[in-house]
C-alpha cells in the first residue's frame, strides 16, 4: 500500500517484507534496539514461518521501518513482537501505518485479539498503541531485564467479542 505523508513529503510504501530485505531489517533492528535486537536467525524465522509475517515501510527504495508479528491460529490471536522506525523518520506517522497494516493482516486471518508488550517508560510507543485502541491489562516485571518492566497491551478486533463459558 502506498501512502503519501504530505507533511513531510514522504512517499511510503507499506509492504510485506521478503528474504531479500534481511540486511536492511537487521540494520533497523541494530539502530532501534542495539544489543536487544533480534538475531538474523530470528528475523529469518519471521519471514519464513507460516504463523509469522514481517511488514516493511519502504521510502524511496530503502526500508525505514518494520513490524514483526506472530499469529496463533488456534487461539485466533495476533501478536506484535516488534515495531521499529528509524530514529530520523519517527513522529511522521510511519509507526501508525505499520500498526494498521499488521492489524489488517491479522483481520484477514480472522483473529479476534491483538497483543503486544511495550516497555513502561516508552511513552511515544505507549501513546501510539493507546491511540489505536490498545489497553494495558497488566505489567510484566523485569520483561526487558532487571528493573525494566513491560505493559501487556491488548486490542479486540473490531466487531469481535469474546464469550467466556462457565465451566
Amino acid at each position: 500500500m502506498n501512502y503519501g505523508l504530505e507533511a513531510d513529503m514522504l512517499a511510503v510504501n507499506i509492504r510485506k517484507a521478503e528474504q531479500t530485505d534481511l540486511d536492511e531489517l537487521m540494520k533497523i533492528e541494530e539502530m532501534c534496539f542495539g544489543a536487544e535486537k533480534f538475531s538474523p536467525e530470528t528475523i529469518r524465522a519471521f519471514l519464513e514461518r507460516d504463523d509469522a509475517f514481517v511488514v516493511a515501510a519502504d521510502e524511496g527504495g530503502s526500508l525505514i521501518g518494520s513490524a514483526m508479528c506472530l499469529v496463533s491460529f488456534e487461539r485466533r490471536e495476533g501478536r506484535i513482537a516488534s515495531i521499529a522506525v528509524m530514529e530520523d523518520m519517527r513522529r511522521k506517522g510511519i509507526g501508525s501505518l505499520l500498526l494498521r497494516e499488521c492489524e489488517r493482516v491479522f483481520a484477514s486471518l480472522d483473529t479476534e485479539e491483538y497483543s503486544l508488550e511495550v516497555e513502561t517508560v516508552n511513552e511515544p510507543a505507549i501513546a501510539l498503541y493507546r491511540n489505536h485502541g490498545y489497553k494495558e491489562i497488566g505489567t510484566i516485571e523485569d520483561f526487558y531485564g532487571l528493573g525494566r518492566h513491560a505493559y501487556f497491551m491488548v486490542k479486540k478486533a473490531r466487531g469481535k467479542t469474546v464469550t467466556v463459558k462457565p465451566s
